[in-house]
């Protein structure tokens, strides 16, 4: 069976069940644009390799082994897109078809190495969350800024607002490991942010992709 193949069922039949439903052969069929009796027969095989629970007619759902696969797959695939289009400048629907052809070849320890180039995105550009990896800043304790109160303080840790909008904070300031604190909550969920001597507004949906480290009280 090609791996690559086989993953694409797995991350196929993740979307289609994220709803809380099994995946119907037709469903996943149309999908991926294959004929529904050949469905059947990779469902089956992946049935027998663990990674599917699959009953005919009943439809297909990822036993544990086949989610830990799929949702890594979705991650490459998601830090891939952004790599090409927030680094390379790649357009999207460019960078959606080929991320989909190297998510299969690039390798865990490569992935890690562009997440932490791009400093460990929360989300792509289509704006969807990206699961955190290994590499990710877990140990860190980070917090969107948003949930900082009046008066509190933090260090920043990974800006993941799309390029252009971080190129715009980075150049007022918002730098990895720089100290700010949040002066006032303003309306809109906005925030008055206090940082290197100047105090700068910023909006929510902004302020909410901007990671912090809490400040010791």
């Amino acid at each position: 069976m090609r791996k690559n193949i086989a993953e694409e069922y797995l991350e196929t039949i993740l979307y289609l069940t994220k709803g809380g439903r099994p995946a119907k052969t037709k469903d996943i069929a149309d999908a991926m644009g294959i004929k529904p009796p050949s469905v059947s027969e990779m469902l089956t095989k992946l049935k027998e390799e663990g990674y599917v629970e699959y009953q005919p007619y009943a439809g297909a759902s990822l036993t544990k082994r086949g989610k830990a696969e799929a949702i890594q797959m979705e991650r490459k695939h998601q830090v891939l897109e952004t790599f090409l289009v927030d680094a390379l400048g790649v357009g999207l629907e460019e960078a959606h078809d080929e991320a989909c052809e190297m998510e299969h070849t690039v390798s865990d320890s490569t992935l890690s190495k562009m997440c932490a180039f791009l400093g460990h995105p929360r989300f792509c550009p289509d704006d969807h969350p990206i699961t955190m990896g290994e590499c990710c800043e877990k140990s860190e304790e980070s917090m969107p800024l948003t949930e900082l109160k009046e008066g509190e303080g933090g260090i920043i840790k990974i800006v993941c607002a799309d390029k252009g909008t971080r190129d715009y904070l980075l150049s007022l300031g918002f730098l990895p490991d720089t100290a700010l604190t949040v002066k006032k909550r303003l309306p809109s969920n906005s925030l008055l942010v206090r940082i290197k001597g100047a105090e700068i507004a910023i909006g929510g949906d902004i302020a909410e992709k901007i990671f912090v480290k809490k400040a010791s009280a």
